[in-house]
């Protein structure tokens, strides 16, 4: 009885086996502990400690995944040690991390970090590095897709997209809706590597009426669409094409088109701000709507051949809002008086997850508009967003 008791354990333990079960009956839940990889310990200056995942270091802050807290941000003067225990790459200042590289400048490995040194454990042996003159830490699965694959159409695709409306419904009735996008394509799509292209769209429209029993209806639409192309030629210096198109009902432009070329320069460029300045040499063509009786006027079109100089601000604040600001001045060498300027500043402020709500001005002048308009139209706008990352 026993002899047959333990052939037929040993049978069944066969077909176990053959169906690759026995280890999930032996000792599942042990194997599964044991495969758990070990958590990351940072250690901070007063000796406080966090357990977590490293996930990736810029601007001389590190960003780690707290299993508790969540992710916080801890700047390198406030650790005084860190320990990995996956691998990761170690870019500093002034090494280059091109697609397609052998990239032997960034060494990889795990990392630990006492005081004011990092050790990296690489194949060729433990290096070590001042944290002064790390610029990234970039986990290897990431540092490995970026370098040594080739970027998808819509990857890299960063912005936000806006949308706000309001009504009244009473002895006047009205209507109000903004909306906006803004898009960032660049290539390639991380801040560690050298940039190659940059992609820019923008649109945002204005659309608003008031209307009163006998009396005029108000209306309000605007509409502004442009398109940039940016080439590097080295981290700050690069060549842009662009095109912008504006319709304005309040200036009487029924549309403005823009076609130029010219050059860019990035005066900072930090993980917290940029500033970039541009200068394009540009066609313009003008169409405005025949101005509201009396008098009649003819409708007027202009042709201009001009400049634009302006620039481009982007700020993260605390609590990942993020302010923008840009600003142009538009001179027309070949009619002096129908130079024109436009501004614009805004801030988005995350609500939950993806989602918030953005506040901004836009501010648009036309020196010489048709006669019964102004020269100068103002927008306050507020509106829900929803931010695209990477």
């Amino acid at each position: 009885m026993t002899l047959l008791k333990i052939k037929s354990n040993a049978i069944i333990s066969s077909l176990f086996v053959a169906a690759g079960l026995l280890p999930v009956f032996a000792a599942g839940p042990a194997r599964a502990a044991a495969a758990k990889p070990k958590p990351d310990v940072l250690v901070f200056a007063n000796g406080d400690r966090l357990t977590g995942t490293l996930d990736h270091e810029a601007g001389g802050e590190v960003f780690f995944k707290s299993d508790n807290a969540g992710m916080v941000q801890v700047p390198w003067a406030k650790l005084k040690a860190l320990h990995t225990e996956e691998p990761f790459a170690v870019i500093e200042t002034g090494v280059s991390a091109g697609r397609n590289q052998a990239n032997l400048q960034v060494p990889i490995g795990d990392i630990q970090v006492n005081g004011d040194t990092l050790t990296v454990a690489t194949a060729q042996g433990a290096q070590e590095i001042p944290i002064a003159r790390i610029a990234y830490l970039v986990a290897k699965p990431e540092f490995d897709k970026n370098v040594r694959s080739k970027q998808g159409l819509f990857q890299g695709i960063t912005g936000t997209v806006a949308a706000g409306v309001s009504t009244v419904n009473s002895t006047q009735n009205s209507v109000s809706i903004n909306s906006a996008v803004a898009l960032i394509r660049a290539v390639p799509p991380v801040a560690w590597m050298p940039a190659r292209q940059r992609t820019l769209l923008n649109f945002n429209s204005n659309y608003g009426k008031v209307s009163q029993p006998n009396t005029p209806t108000a209306k309000t639409n605007i509409v502004h669409g442009d398109i940039e192309q940016d080439r590097y030629f080295s981290p700050r210096f690069y060549m842009l094409g662009r095109a912008a198109f504006d319709h304005n009902y309040s200036q009487g432009l029924d549309l403005q088109q823009l076609y130029g070329a010219g050059v860019g320069y990035a005066v900072i460029k930090s993980a917290k701000q940029t500033l970039d300045l541009t200068g394009i040499v540009d066609y313009e063509k003008q169409q405005f709507s025949a101005p509201p009786p009396p008098p009649v006027v003819p409708a007027t079109s202009n042709n201009i051949i001009g400049s634009s100089f302006g620039d481009t601000y982007t700020r993260n604040l605390p609590r990942k809002i993020v302010f923008t600001q840009t600003a142009a001045i538009n001179p027309a060498w070949n009619s002096p008086s129908d130079y024109s300027a436009n501004f614009a500043a805004g801030a988005v402020f995350p609500v939950y997850k993806n989602f918030g709500f953005s506040a901004g001005i836009v501010d648009a002048y036309l020196n010489d508009p048709p006669i019964g308009f102004k020269g100068n139209s103002f927008q306050f706008n507020m509106a829900l967003t929803y931010a695209i990352h990477r």
